[in-house]
């Protein structure tokens, strides 16, 4: 009986705290209620967002500036505000401009904010009166790609030519007073290890110290190299004697001087004396030391490098009879 009486007693105590939690929040909602109704001056902000500007003019500020709106109205149209997107359009076409800048007045452009608000709202201040806009003519320059891959080959292979870029140019646009400075765009620098296989591979180019309102025709940019295995060779040049006066003859020794070459497998067999030039110049000749210096002056493109194997030559001048 007596675990009854309590626990009528109980459901008592817990109805009148429902009860007094329930006035509470009427009361809550009631004095909400009453401050949202009233009039409260509050201050936005509004950022810009440029429209109609002309394909070839670029806006080169760092930051767009922003504009404060101050306005009295209730709380309920504030609340609404608080999930808007305060993003102006600006139209440029509708701008002054002279040829550095756009100039946006507050006066000329106050219809474009009070769209943001109803009949209940009223715009008591804008700050700043007056915005500038500064502007560059954009210009399009073309410049080579730079191939910064470099690749660790497993011995006894290697490129056959220097590594290349598709494209090998791309276009910059861009304010006139920054791509002159420019003469050459470079691919991130990377290393690949252990190739033995043709180089196919995509590259970022490095974008990273240019201004950001530049615009590139590509980012990234396609490097291949043919890769084959390589060996050195030996070869014996004949020396071409050039500039000897007519009226004097000059033997060389030895006449013919060894070539040291690296070249592919592939291209190995095809390589032949007559593909190189050592060349001794009498205009060069130091006639108080006794010994010429020979010249590897050219030799065959399958070749990566070449050599020669003795650098210097003993001569002998001696006059023609006449």
């Amino acid at each position: 009986m007596r675990n009854f009486i309590k626990q009528i007693k109980q459901n008592i105590r817990a109805k009148r705290l429902n009860v007094f939690l329930l006035f509470l929040a009427l009361a809550f909602m009631i004095s909400l209620l009453s401050k949202l109704s009233n009039p409260r001056t509050h201050t936005l902000q509004f950022a810009f967002q440029p429209t109609k500007l002309p394909p070839q003019e670029l806006l080169i500020q760092e930051q767009f500036p922003e504009v404060n709106v101050t306005i009295t109205t209730n709380g309920f149209n504030l609340l609404k505000m608080a999930f808007q997107n305060l993003l102006l359009k600006v139209d440029f076409s509708t701008l002054e401009k002279d040829d550095q800048a756009y100039y946006w007045n507050e006066s000329m452009h106050r219809s474009e904010l009070a769209q943001f608000f109803n009949a209940n709202t009223i715009i008591e201040n804008i700050r700043p009166k007056t915005l500038t806009f500064m502007y560059a003519t954009q210009f399009v320059k073309k410049v080579p790609v730079i191939v910064k891959l470099h690749p660790n080959f497993v011995v006894g292979y290697d490129l056959e030519r220097p590594l290349q870029s598709q494209p090998d140019s791309i276009a910059i646009v861009g304010p006139k007073q920054y791509l002159d400075g420019i003469s050459e765009i470079a691919t991130q620098k990377m290393e690949i290890n252990a190739v033995q296989k043709d180089i196919v591979m995509t590259v970022d180019l490095d974008v990273s110290n240019f201004p950001e309102y530049l615009k590139f025709s590509k980012t990234e940019v396609k490097i291949t190299g043919k890769v084959d295995k390589f060996t050195e060779g030996k070869i014996a040049v004949p020396v071409q004697l050039v500039n000897l006066p007519e009226n004097l003859s000059l033997s060389v020794f030895p006449k013919e001087i060894p070539v040291i070459f690296y070249t592919s497998l592939s291209a190995y067999k095809a390589i032949a004396a007559k593909d190189f030039r050592i060349e001794c110049d009498y205009n060069t000749l130091d006639l108080s030391s006794n010994v010429m210096i020979p010249k590897l002056v050219s030799y065959p493109k399958s070749a990566k490098t070449a050599e020669l194997q003795i650098n210097s030559l003993e001569y002998i001048i001696t006059k023609k009879n006449d």
